[in-house]
């Protein structure tokens, strides 16, 4: 009975500690993931096209780098919504497409804020 309760609470603890949530602070911190996003939204939200994009690929260059440790624990459809997502905004940054750039940037930056408990 001890033993079972020992390795039942040893999964538990692995269970916590292999959890995107308390990872996405630091790798975020060290990546500038989340500072690349609000930086494109301020982008699009003063119509800066040229610093959008730009923004958008330091972004893309950021994702690429945490991606690998996300992986190991999240669902895989939420690193395909954020990278299709990724795509399809920088056709609307390419097109000048505000109002669609922007629901956009804020769709990513929701998904990022919300990976943990996904």
């Amino acid at each position: 009975m001890k033993r079972k309760l020992l390795l039942c609470t040893l999964i538990l603890i692995a269970m916590q500690l292999c959890c995107c949530a308390p990872l996405r602070r630091p790798i975020d911190s060290r990546s500038g993931f989340s500072m690349h996003l609000r930086a494109t939204e301020e982008n699009i939200r003063s119509e800066d096209w040229d610093r959008a994009k730009k923004s958008l690929s330091a972004s893309v260059a950021a994702w690429k780098r945490i991606k690998p440790y996300l992986q190991l624990d999240i669902d895989h459809d939420y690193v395909n919504d954020i990278e299709a997502n990724f795509v399809l905004l920088g056709g609307y940054l390419e097109s000048g497409e505000k109002p669609h750039s922007l629901a956009l940037i804020l769709l990513i930056q929701n998904t990022w804020e919300n990976i943990g408990s996904m």
